[in-house]
């Protein structure tokens, strides 16, 4: 039977931290690797992302970067600064946002071996490399603030509406989701101009959106928010929603295909997979764990 989509999946089983990577085909799969990464309350992996055969998290607990090669079956791990939130690839470097030791790691990617430390502001959240600007971006969350890089210099600052936590690259436009706490949690999307540095648009979703990504074919950009439970869709060329899909329970983290969005639920213990072109939910993944960070493998 074919597959729908391969994905790689952090999840707890057994009082375990795992890492999965899954054939999704229908609403059943068929888990083909699992690697235990230690005691649930020893380990806690705040991101992941993959490249080429690996899967590489970001474990913010221990302070270290963890790749998984899923073809050779090998683990290793390498250390960097305190509380590691979020990483980027260009080439053969890979950059860690270190939250709390204000600085920005670098793996050599060849020898997974830490080379350098950056300086960065204050608790940076993550990093973004544009290939087409040669630049290095961090969000610094206590300062409202981006930097970029250039030769591991900060060159550009830009100033964000609200606590900087994503960022996105589509266009001419860096996507920044930032935080504005006033009683309560609101969570805005900034779009803004790469160039200049001006915010060309502000849009206010209540409550606490957790995780987004681009789909640059569909020029859309999904969110979830953890507090009214919804997936929020936004056409990036509008720069305005178009839709929300109610998912309930507590939605973690989401990926998208090219058929579906897929979005991990750890109450549920679930992924939904929305139907990117009717953008309704199209088939539950119901699973033997708990879900939490999840992205496309191929």
């Amino acid at each position: 039977m074919k597959y729908d989509d391969v994905i790689s999946v952090t999840g707890i089983y057994q009082g375990r931290l795992m890492l999965f990577i899954i054939e999704l085909q229908g609403e059943d799969y068929i888990c083909r690797k699992a690697v235990n990464l230690g005691k649930e309350e020893k380990s806690a992996v705040h991101s992941i992302m993959n490249s080429g055969s690996s899967v590489y998290l970001a474990d913010s607990y221990n302070n270290k970067i963890y790749k998984y090669d899923y073809a050779s079956n090998e683990l290793c791990e390498e250390t960097v600064g305190r509380d590691p939130r979020h990483m980027c690839i260009n080439m053969n470097d890979m950059y860690v946002a270190n939250f709390e030791s204000d600085n920005i790691s670098v793996i050599d990617l060849c020898s997974f071996a830490l080379t350098e430390s950056i300086p960065a502001g204050i608790k940076p959240h993550d990093v973004l490399y544009s290939q087409d600007k040669n630049m290095l971006y961090a969000c610094c969350y206590e300062e409202n603030e981006i930097i970029g890089y250039s030769d591991r210099e900060p060159v550009v600052r830009f100033t964000t509406d609200g606590m900087p936590m994503h960022m996105l690259l589509s266009d001419d436009s860096i996507i920044v989701m930032t935080y504005f706490i006033n009683g309560n949690v609101h969570s805005k999307i900034n779009f803004i101009d790469a160039e200049s540095g001006k915010i060309e648009k502000v849009l206010t979703l209540e409550g606490m959106a957790s995780d987004l990504e681009i789909d640059y074919l569909k020029n859309r950009l999904y969110i979830i928010n953890i507090i009214d439970k919804n997936l929020y869709v936004i056409d990036t060329s509008k720069k305005e929603i178009i839709k929300t899909v109610f998912l309930g329970g507590y939605p973690e983290s989401l990926t998208a295909g090219e058929k579906f969005i897929y979005v991990t639920n750890s109450k549920k213990n679930n992924i939904a997979a929305v139907d990117s072109d009717s953008l309704n939910v199209s088939k539950v993944i119901e699973l033997n764990f708990s879900p939490f960070c999840i992205k496309i493998v191929n």
